[in-house]
């Protein structure tokens, strides 16, 4: 079973050899959920005009029907995602007062989502509202006027506006990376 998903016992009680290996044959059935990070839900997350997400209300915000959400997975380290952040509010400025559109946030370095990995910062998706819609990964411009037309025109950009390279995800370098490199010997 080749995976990196992280299980934790629901019984946090005295640990035997009989408890590990029920716990064990639990994971392998299939029993037990896989455990994700998730941050404690502010108590404003939803006060701002940028949506503060954490793992344990990305479903319940992102999936909801009635709204357009527009998320933005960052990094607190990230070079870009700081340099994307005033566009960021601005963009959540302007359309504060339409009632099906949200615009928020999610630090993917505190805060795992099984069926989002996020592999580069910053990742914009797009949640449009109704049942049975696809997820859309935004690869346009970042700037005020193109996520904006994005956004008035559901989600869509006309074909002049398209990158002709995506810009998101920025894939990891040594720059934004908090690996070290290794030392040769």
């Amino acid at each position: 079973m080749e995976t990196t998903k992280k299980y934790m016992p629901a019984d946090q009680g005295l640990v035997t050899a009989a408890s590990v290996a029920a716990f064990c044959h639990s994971v392998l059935g299939g029993k037990v959920k896989p455990y994700l990070l998730s941050q404690e839900i502010p108590p404003d997350w939803d006060q701002h005009p940028v949506k503060t997400l954490v793992g344990k209300n990305f479903e319940q915000v992102a999936f909801d029907e009635t709204k357009n959400v527009f998320i933005k997975f960052y990094a607190p380290w990230c070079t870009h995602c700081k340099e994307m952040a005033p566009t960021w509010e601005a963009l959540a400025e302007k359309y504060r007062d339409h009632e099906d559109i949200i615009i928020a946030k999610l630090d993917a370095t505190a805060n795992e989502l099984e069926a989002f990995p996020v592999h580069g910062f910053p990742t914009l998706k797009y949640f449009p509202a109704g049942q049975g819609q696809k997820v859309i990964d935004y690869r346009g411009a970042r700037d005020l006027e193109t996520l904006s037309k994005f956004l008035d025109n559901g989600g869509k950009l006309p074909e002049e506006e398209l990158s002709e390279e995506p810009l998101a995800p920025f894939p990891e370098t040594a720059a934004n990376s908090t690996v070290k490199p290794k030392e040769e010997l």
